[in-house]
């Protein structure tokens, strides 16, 4: 850790990106990277690099279908060869069983294509949520408010007027099990809306929250613990609560 804080702050966009950085190192950036566009495109381009690199893994079809193929194949009569010479050309014949196959291969080859488009689909919206959340960071005009609520914790909420939009991020969460970090947007009178469930990883790290307010009087925000998959509305007491700064 101590080497890395030496190290000149601009390296650290791709350790940043991976979630590589001790927490406190990760602050540090943080702050850094409020003043700094390069950094901030450095950033958006590791990660976008990083979904890009996901979602190309290779998809294996089912057990099931691939059995299924196999034994209609060894089940399929081979066709004889044709005599020679020929006097004219022979037509081939299609039998149930090698329909079944090229009926199968079809389901198949439709099924993956299908995912390829939702895969396609998932990538763009990946890229646009980045966008989003690198616009949020680079505002000049945002408001940065970073806090520890609780030992160990620490939490960074980047709110900008211009977009409407805000950015949590936070490290120190230890992951639940069958439960989640809830986290929602605060208003004066008391009522809260949903911004989603945050993504724990093993190290602590929360992935940033890309949030839009509904309207002009939200003014913080706040994480409770809720069941798996979250709520409609909190059923316990904030863990943490902080209001915008500015």
């Amino acid at each position: 850790m101590s080497r890395r804080l030496g190290q000149d702050l601009h390296t650290l966009s791709g350790a940043y990106a991976l979630g590589a950085l001790s927490p406190g190192e990760s602050v540090r950036f943080e702050d850094h990277l409020a003043d700094c566009d390069s950094c901030v495109q450095e950033v958006r381009g590791f990660a976008e690099t990083t979904a890009l690199l996901g979602s190309a893994a290779a998809l294996t079809p089912p057990a099931e279908l691939r059995r299924l193929v196999l034994e209609e194949v060894a089940r399929t009569r081979q066709l004889a060869p044709p005599p020679e010479p020929l006097p004219e050309p022979r037509r081939k014949r299609w039998n149930w069983g090698t329909g079944l196959v090229l009926a199968a291969c079809l389901v198949l080859v439709v099924a993956l294509g299908a995912v390829a488009v939702d895969q396609v689909r998932e990538v763009e919206r990946l890229r646009q949520n980045e966008r989003q959340i690198a616009a949020v960071l680079s505002d000049p005009g945002a408001d940065h408010t970073t806090a520890e609520p609780m030992e160990g914790v620490s939490v960074t909420v980047v709110h900008s007027e211009a977009s409407g939009q805000l950015v949590f991020s936070a490290h120190g969460l230890e992951r639940l099990e069958d439960e989640d970090y809830q986290l929602w947007l605060t208003r004066p009178d008391g009522t809260v809306s949903s911004a989603g469930v945050l993504s724990v990883d093993e190290a602590g790290f929360v992935l940033p929250v890309l949030a839009t307010p509904e309207d002009e009087a939200t003014d913080g925000v706040a994480v409770t613990v809720e069941p798996e998959g979250g709520s409609e509305q909190p059923t316990s007491d904030p863990l943490m609560a902080m209001p915008f700064e500015g």
